[in-house]
């Protein structure tokens, strides 16, 4: 375990990549959902954001805590850490030019980047996804409901370990 994450105030995040988001206003929906449900962990204690580094949900997860981070409240100052669990180096190398720019946008504005592995191997976004789960008490998941997907592999893994899971679709 890292001890520099405290699970009981970790939350962590899974969702799709862009193709399976919502389009649209139903994506606008969902930002502000996420926005609503990461407003709601601050308010119930938690203060450390867990993402995966995937393009997609993880990225609108990791810039929508980053919006948090840069609001001041002098009457109730917050300490809030994004921290990326990255399954291997070259994740973003495939990436859009789109999501690599902001992938690379958002890893310095990260407080800690976990890298798991040096190299792709089959098993490393389980791994990843193990690492996440293992380290939070709630999980915001962006999920349609398929049964085959990482999304759904962390949910189960959630699931096993009675975390709470909040999904926003």
């Amino acid at each position: 375990m890292n001890e520099n994450i405290v699970r009981e105030k970790t939350v962590c995040f899974t969702g799709h990549r862009t193709e399976k988001l919502p389009q649209g206003d139903g994506l606008v929906l969902l930002r502000k959902r996420l926005a609503n449900e990461i407003e709601r962990a601050l308010q119930d204690g938690y203060d450390t954001f867990l993402f995966g580094g995937a393009y997609g949900f993880d990225l609108m997860a990791a810039e929508e805590v980053l919006k948090k981070k840069t609001l001041i409240e002098l009457q109730n100052p917050r300490q809030i850490r994004l921290i990326a669990v990255i399954p291997f180096e070259e994740q973003a190398a495939r990436f859009s030019v789109a999501d690599h720019e902001l992938y690379y946008e958002i890893m310095p504005k990260c407080d800690e980047v976990i890298t798991l592995n040096t190299h792709y191997y089959n098993q490393c976004y389980a791994q990843r996804n193990q690492y996440m789960v293992d380290h939070s008490n709630r999980v915001i998941c962006c999920w349609n409901r398929q049964s085959v997907s990482g999304t759904a592999q962390t949910v189960r893994m959630a699931e096993r370990q009675n975390l709470e899971i909040i999904n926003l679709l």
